[in-house]
């Protein structure tokens, strides 16, 4: 596989355990949102690994894109990008994958744990610079359930938040914590829990609730369960459900 050198051109972090980079891939590079690339990275101890990571932003003009990295302890690989700094320099792979956003031509939900967050993120923003000019009445609704542990746990609450709110859009964040505390007033446990009635909610858009695709990403477990409750509660078909798995 050809490499890359790349570098860090900014990097903050999201939550406690989890930093965003920003990526300058230099010239000539494109992907499509949804798609992943492979970082591989020197060790202090002079040995090399290389991690997965999916892009966390749709193409835009400056090349650039974000990455979201969850440090997981005593692992070489996201350790070591939390501690790289802004200005260095690593090596990357070409964008991969075919978890890609299809031609938008339905209502959507995305479902996703943690920093399977981060492709979903891409394909919404994709999606709504498609059509910019095209009236908000007239677009497919898009609806977000994010699962995480706590509230601290989410991933760019505030940017989702912002985007459904605004009056040009017409897509709904739905945010569910398998661990709220007392004052979480928003939805509790997992997002298979929650699945059929989002479906449900797209009644009023189509004549088939059914006629909607589904974009999941995530642990495999909730994966297979999410796909169990389509096909086998609500009489989905493969063709409207699209996954990727993190393990």
């Amino acid at each position: 596989m050809s490499l890359r050198t790349v570098t860090i051109a900014a990097a903050r972090m999201l939550t406690h355990n989890v930093r965003e980079l920003t990526i300058d891939p230099g010239p000539a590079f494109s992907f499509v949102a949804g798609q992943w690339v492979s970082l591989r990275m020197a060790l202090a101890n002079g040995e090399f690994v290389s991690r997965a990571y999916s892009i966390a932003s749709a193409p835009r003009r400056d090349g650039r894109f974000e990455l979201a990295i969850t440090r997981v302890e005593g692992g070489p690989g996201s350790t070591r990008l939390h501690e790289i700094a802004v200005g260095d320099s690593l090596e990357m792979s070409h964008a991969q994958g075919f978890f890609t956003l299809e031609t938008i031509a339905r209502p959507i939900l995305f479902v996703a744990t943690g920093t399977g967050l981060t492709p979903l993120r891409a394909m919404l923003q994709a999606a709504l610079v498609a059509s910019p000019d095209e009236p908000a009445t007239e677009r497919p609704p898009i609806t977000l359930v994010h699962g995480v542990r706590s509230e601290g746990d989410l991933l760019y609450r505030d940017e989702l938040d912002a985007i459904a709110a605004r009056g040009d859009t017409r897509f709904r964040f739905e945010p569910t914590l398998s661990r709220p505390s007392d004052a979480w007033r928003g939805r509790r446990g997992y997002v298979q829990s929650h699945v059929a009635e989002l479906i449900e909610a797209f009644g009023d858009a189509r004549a088939s609730a059914t006629d909607v695709d589904v974009y999941i990403c995530g642990l495999n477990r909730m994966v297979k369960e999410v796909r169990a409750v389509l096909k086998n509660t609500l009489g989905f078909t493969r063709e409207r459900i699209h996954t990727e798995r993190y393990d």
